[in-house]
């Protein structure tokens, strides 16, 4: 995959440009080929004066060559940009995005020095994610957080800037109160993925069986987590959605983080647990991600897991998409590629 976001609806397709230095060296090998061959009926420049081909011609049949294959090719990969697509028709997947905010997520020991708590590698990972999806267009999204207990706080949309808006607003540093245990609330553990996974699966739209999945960031510790996911990997293995997980943090080394305040404050050590994770994955047809201390590369990721599924088909409710702009490459390639050859000797 390209490490970078592109308005591609296929950017894989682009790698077919290398090609195009390979096909220049051969035109060179045959130039030299042909002048060789020349030169056998005299000085080559006589020979030249002799012919009745314009001096020139084959070398610009040749750049429109060129010039025609690379319009073809970028036209293959899809190009797509700017506002008020077609809203009948809307083809992707849906996936609800599922993070985990619990207090062992602000653990410091990310490799990057700009992400170093687990938190904001995932955060971070999701935007690369929303990225790639966005210059995509057709998919849509939705955002579960979660602590001891899940709260979705973006619905399924194609509305991929609110979305975004969404993300940011949420931290294990300031959690929201909806993902925190009442006083007197009786919770099995402090990272509910269990209890995630099935507002994840209650997030989906009911009409679209066999196109959705669910990505789960988290670095599957806590006491009691293995019991109370139980449920939750059951209900998805039941409906058949993958969940996909993404493990964070140093799985060889506990890394102490704070809990309590004031005069109650106790030190606790904290790892990634990659049995919890790669469990829920495994039982769910998920795959598991190993991002460990370094940044996840969920755009990569969404492109070799999730794009090449099946694509359901949504004619309501959805947002404009970036238009389709193929058909501007391909028309302008076939006519270059006419040019060439019509002036070719």
């Amino acid at each position: 995959m390209l490490p970078f976001s592109l308005p591609f609806a296929r950017p894989e397709y682009l790698y077919l440009l290398v090609l195009l230095p390979a096909f220049g060296i051969l035109s060179i090998v045959v130039s030299r080929k042909r002048k060789a061959s020349l030169a056998q009926f005299g000085r080559p420049e006589t020979v030249a004066g002799l012919s009745s081909l314009r001096p020139g011609s084959r070398r610009r049949a040749r750049l429109l060559l060129f010039a025609g294959l690379t319009s073809l090719i970028v036209a293959a990969a899809g190009p797509r940009w700017g506002k008020g697509g077609e809203t009948g028709v809307v083809v992707g997947r849906d996936l609800v995005v599922v993070l985990d905010l619990s207090r062992s997520m602000t653990a410091n020991d990310m490799a990057d020095l700009r992400y170093q708590q687990r938190w904001q590698a995932a955060r971070a990972g999701i935007e690369a994610l929303l990225a790639r999806v966005q210059s995509r267009g057709g998919h849509r999204l939705g955002l579960v957080v979660f602590a001891a207990k899940p709260w979705i706080v973006c619905p399924l949309t194609s509305d991929y800037d609110h979305f975004r808006a969404r993300l940011e607003e949420f931290s294990p540093n300031a959690p929201p109160p909806e993902i925190r245990p009442e006083p007197e609330e009786q919770i099995t553990s402090g990272t509910g993925i269990g209890a995630a996974i099935r507002m994840a699966l209650a997030a989906h739209d009911p009409r679209f069986p066999g196109y959705q999945d669910i990505l789960l960031l988290s670095d599957g510790d806590g006491p009691g987590v293995e019991v109370e996911s139980e449920g939750g990997i059951k209900d998805a293995a039941d409906r058949q959605v993958p969940v996909h997980t993404v493990g964070l943090g140093d799985p060889t080394r506990p890394t102490e983080i704070v809990f309590g305040d004031g005069e109650s404050v106790e030190f606790v050590g904290t790892k990634l647990q990659e049995g919890v994770l790669k469990d829920v994955a495994r039982l769910t047809r998920g795959e598991y991600l190993a991002a460990k201390r370094d940044l996840p590369p969920m755009g990569d990721w969404f492109m070799t897991t999730i794009e090449p599924r099946p694509s359901r088909e949504l004619s309501d409710d959805a947002m404009p998409q970036p238009r389709d702009r193929a058909v501007w490459f391909v028309a302008v390639g076939v006519l270059l590629l006419f040019l060439a050859w019509a002036i070719e000797p």
